[in-house]
Parts: C-alpha cells; sequence; structure tokens
C-alpha cells in the first residue's frame, strides 16, 4: 500500500514538473515574442508557470504554496528562463503564435490534472474539483496574455 501512494505522489510531482516546464516555456516564448528584457522574460515565464498552481492554491488554503514547498521549480524556472534567452538569442528564432500553442495546451491540460487531483485528494465536491483543474490550468496563461498586453488565448474564440 505504501508503495503505491509513494508512485502516487511521484507521479503527481512528475505531472506538476511537467506543466510547470511546458507553462513556462509559453511564457518565455511570449516574452521574447513581444520582445522583452531578461527581467520581463523571467516575470512572464514565472507568471505563467507559477500562477494558476498559486491561485488553486489560495482558494483550498494550502500553505505553504506548492513552489514554496518544492523550491527546486523555482531554480528549474529561473534555469529555463536563462537558457532560453541565450538560445534564442543566438539562433533568432521567428516565434509565431503557433510556436507559443504547444507548450500551452500542454501546461493547460496537465495542470488541469493537477488542480483537480488537489482538489479531491481534499474530499472536495465534483463541482469544485474541476472548477480547481479549470482554474489550475487556465489562470497562468491568463497572467501571461494580460502582462504581454492582449486577450488572454483561453479567453479567444478562434
Amino acid at each position: 500500500m505504501q508503495n503505491v501512494q509513494l508512485w502516487g505522489e511521484t507521479l503527481r510531482l512528475l505531472v506538476e514538473l511537467a506543466g510547470t516546464i511546458a507553462f513556462a516555456l509559453s511564457g518565455i516564448l511570449e516574452a521574447a515574442r513581444k520582445r522583452l528584457d531578461a527581467v520581463g522574460v523571467c516575470a512572464v515565464g514565472f507568471l505563467a508557470a507559477f500562477g494558476g498552481g498559486t491561485l488553486r492554491d489560495l482558494l483550498l488554503d494550502q500553505r505553504p504554496f506548492f513552489w514554496v514547498r518544492h523550491v527546486e521549480l523555482l531554480w528549474g524556472v529561473l534555469t529555463l528562463c536563462v537558457l532560453a534567452m541565450l538560445f534564442l538569442r543566438s539562433h533568432h528564432f521567428a516565434l509565431t503564435e503557433r510556436a507559443i500553442q504547444w507548450p500551452d495546451a500542454l501546461g493547460l491540460g496537465l495542470f488541469a490534472a493537477t488542480g483537480v487531483h488537489e482538489a479531491l485528494v481534499l474530499d472536495l465536491p465534483l463541482l469544485v474539483a474541476v472548477l480547481m483543474g479549470i482554474i489550475t490550468g487556465v489562470f497562468g496563461g491568463v497572467l501571461r496574455d494580460v502582462v504581454c498586453n492582449q486577450i488572454p488565448s483561453a479567453f479567444n474564440d478562434h
């Protein structure tokens, strides 16, 4: 039984890690597309990566926040920001809307799953679990888009 719990916790952390990386990339790519400086790239990357989970943790009264419990995620996103800036500058990629949609879609799906899981672990009603999934999956991208001065892609109908 303990092996199953350990395996489940490891799987949840891996999903959270993959979602964090995917959303951080979507934020970094959008910030680079908007030609933000290094501070802007890091800020947008962090907002996209941690915004939805932070709002989820606030609403579920979970302390400390998931990114405080797992500070290695902060270091990972910071490293990803620096590496991405160096890579994008040296290769002069033309960033398109389509390039941002892939990590955004992946992050949305993975974070929706973790949001639902966190609510179910707390034995909350199914409707609340679904809403926590939506909030966790969507809010980081909404913050990214608002800071980058555009209509959030999650609210756009095309």
